[in-house]
């Protein structure tokens, strides 16, 4: 399992003020590393012994007591290991990063390369960094199987906010962490944009430059139907 956060360089303190990390340092990753285990632990300790984990039949010797703690210990027993690094040039790349995880499916039609009654072939990533992308072939079920490796359970929420954007109190907050910082000046920069120029300005892509010649600008004149 594995998990990407997005964390603010600041926050609000308990007398509703803004505080901001230093330019170059957040916390040490040995902190972070404790920290978000002892969290993660407890809770999910605290779910075992309230009866609101649910085993499935490979786990079904966690409903045993004495089983859960010798897996919740060896749990803490390992080495878990955050990884921490800024922003890509700006919180719009940063983004567009995550939205591959939470926003697009397991894989693209342009991945797949044949399909037949048995089996099913597609392109995948190098085994290794700075490899070329290989090709791979599945029988149907096991393709399925992957697949469906990447589809949420009932009930489980993909995206969580914490902190000043919890959903109680997202809208209180931001309003008064925008007047301290100068009545909204993030709404004040991009403010009377278009989508077009918005996307130029947040991931420097200019969608209205025509992408077979790269040098005529298209421009919007409607909508078009094709035959129902």
């Amino acid at each position: 399992m594995h998990m990407h956060c997005i964390i603010s360089g600041g926050g609000l303190t308990p007398d509703r003020k803004i505080r901001k990390t230093k330019s170059s340092f957040f916390i040490p990753v040995g902190i972070l590393r404790d920290k978000f285990k002892g969290k993660y632990l407890a809770g999910l300790d605290s779910l075992y012994k309230n009866g609101g984990l649910t085993f499935s039949t490979s786990c079904e010797k966690l409903r045993n007591s004495y089983e859960w703690s010798e897996f919740r210990n060896g749990l803490y027993d390992k080495d878990w290991c955050p990884y921490i690094k800024e922003t890509f040039h700006g919180f719009g790349n940063a983004i567009e990063y995550l939205g591959r995880y939470t926003h697009k499916i397991a894989i693209s039609n342009s991945r797949i390369l044949s399909v037949d009654e048995q089996q099913i072939t597609f392109t995948a990533r190098g085994k290794k960094l700075g490899e070329p992308r290989r090709t791979v072939t599945l029988e149907n079920t096991e393709f399925i199987r992957r697949y469906l490796m990447h589809v949420l359970p009932p009930g489980f929420q993909k995206i969580r906010y914490y902190g000043f954007l919890n959903n109680r109190g997202k809208n209180k907050n931001l309003k008064l962490i925008f007047t301290l910082q100068g009545h909204q000046s993030f709404r004040a920069k991009y403010t009377r944009l278009s989508i077009a120029e918005l996307i130029k300005a947040v991931w420097k892509i200019d969608i209205r430059i025509c992408p077979e010649c790269g040098c005529g600008r298209m421009q919007s004149i409607g909508r078009t139907y094709g035959t129902s």
